[in-house]
């Protein structure tokens, strides 16, 4: 069975963009693939494998690059509806009647879209270091960190802007960071690179729309009561990139779903990374049952 490191990426039409994704994984305990869509400027290739094989050893997992993303062609849509879509069309070329669906950071906020705008199509859903469209309660980043993961232009400040992001600077959590890195970096062969400049500007920009309450009828703010599945929201308890309040925004706001909240302690942005073999066990539990 092909693990994250051996799986070949797969390719698919839809409406003229070509999409690519693994797929790889057990389908002995259930038909519903996980499916996963990454962080700001990451692609299919910047996972922990650590998380990754622990899920693709009992289920089928899908990591989906966006249009604009990695291998795939095409343009980063402008919106996380627009990346919804994608998702949802996706799916349905692939002949799959339902998924589970974890976003993680920016994946996240499509992934809240792809639940509001085609409920039909998620079972069961993880929010992972991630928080709601601009509202009351909802707090920003921290920009100079945002900023330096969306300028940096070469590996070594590739590495130093998500260490920063992810991970505290002290030394102890920088040594877990460098740990991750290394995982993550030689986890396959034949890598994407992040996201290049064009490309992140595009991200940026859909960020900022999410971030604006001008925007709201875009959003997932004042539409999470819609949301009536079970819902896992995960974070670290000292986000920085995404502060934890806004997990707990995100939370509180689900006031129909099964939601659950789960934070980890003393760890930011990179928790299900530096926590990867705890939330891999969580995110098996709480689709199993």
């Amino acid at each position: 069975m092909a693990t994250y490191a051996t799986a070949e990426p797969q390719f698919i039409e839809v409406n003229g963009t070509q999409f690519a994704y693994l797929r790889f994984g057990s389908t002995a305990r259930t038909t519903v693939p996980l499916v996963f869509l990454q962080h700001f400027r990451g692609t299919f290739d910047h996972w922990d494998p650590e998380l990754i094989n622990p899920l693709s050893a009992v289920r089928e997992v899908i990591l989906l690059d966006n249009s604009g993303v990695g291998k795939s062609n095409g343009a980063i849509p402008g919106t996380y509806a627009g990346w919804a879509d994608n998702v949802a069309q996706v799916v349905k070329a692939l002949g799959i009647s339902q998924i589970d669906l974890l976003g993680f950071s920016m994946g996240g906020f499509a992934a809240q879209m792809t639940a509001l705008n085609h409920p039909a199509l998620v079972r069961r859903l993880i929010l992972a270091g991630t928080g709601p469209s601009a509202g009351e309660g909802i707090e920003g980043g921290d920009p100079a960190a945002f900023q330096r993961l969306a300028t940096a232009s070469n590996d070594d400040e590739e590495r130093g802007s998500f260490l920063e992001a992810f991970y505290s600077l002290t030394p102890a959590k920088q040594i877990l960071g460098n740990k991750w890195w290394q995982r993550m970096t030689t986890g396959r062969l034949n890598r994407s690179d992040y996201v290049g400049p064009e490309g992140t500007k595009a991200q940026v920009d859909a960020v900022i729309r999410w971030s604006n309450r001008d925007y709201a009828s875009e959003g997932s703010y004042d539409r999470l009561h819609e949301i009536n599945i079970p819902v896992l929201v995960a974070n670290g308890d000292n986000d920085i990139l995404v502060p934890t309040v806004n997990s707990w925004v995100l939370f509180r706001r689900l006031a129909n779903a099964d939601a659950h909240l789960h934070l980890y302690p003393d760890v930011g942005h990179g928790f299900l990374n530096e926590y990867a073999g705890q939330f891999s066990s969580l995110i098996n539990q709480f689709l199993d049952h």
